[in-house]
């Protein structure tokens, strides 16, 4: 049986994962008691985006949900600003990574070198953190501020934000695949010996 162009596409669409953008539901996303999963890893690398905005006048932080992890999970979170392309410097954000607890497990400022006219420093964020437990987490990008977190910041405007989730190998798991590997070239130098 042939499948027309068509009525291949049509599969490819119906099995394709639909794109999942990460949204700015503001002002419910402000603190963590109020803010939605929005991410649910279902893959050894899940990765989504979206666009955000500081509120204008300030103090605003947005808060996203990643449900799910499970200790050893690496999560990066990467802002981008927006409002002064090609700098890329307005505005200049802080991301971080808090437990359900509200606890800030990683905080990052400016990731230095990140625009594309090579200013010297750069103010779009990074922060990257193997979770120490299995639970749900919560990933926030606010303006800077010297006690950032606490919306304590003038900065305003658009910037995106995006929130990779990688399932690191266990272990075990690359030891036995180790082995595994060396004992197919012990059985085949066996064989290549016994063959002679």
């Amino acid at each position: 049986m042939r499948l027309s162009f068509l009525s291949a596409l049509a599969l490819f669409a119906i099995a394709s994962p639909a794109a999942a953008l990460l949204g700015d539901h503001e002002p419910s996303n402000d603190i963590i008691a109020t803010t939605a999963i929005q991410l649910v890893p279902d893959s050894p690398v899940a990765s989504d985006g979206g666009m955000f905005a500081l509120t204008i006048g300030g103090g605003d932080i947005d808060f996203i949900g990643i449900g799910g992890l499970l200790a050893g999970d690496v999560v990066t979170v990467l802002t981008t600003p927006l409002v002064d392309a090609p700098d890329f410097e307005i505005p200049d954000t802080i991301v971080g990574v808090f437990d359900s607890a509200g606890t800030e497990l990683c905080e990052g400022d400016d990731a230095f070198n990140n625009d594309l006219d090579n200013f010297p420093t750069g103010f779009g964020s990074l922060c990257r953190l193997q979770v120490p437990a299995d639970g749900d987490y919560y990933v926030a990008a606010t303006g800077f501020s010297v006690v950032p977190f606490d919306g304590s910041h003038l900065e305003e405007g658009a910037y995106s934000l995006t929130v990779s989730v990688t399932v690191l190998p266990e272990p075990g798991l690359l030891l036995q695949l180790v082995f595994g590997a060396l004992g197919v070239v012990v059985l085949d130098k066996h064989r290549r010996g016994v063959a002679a």
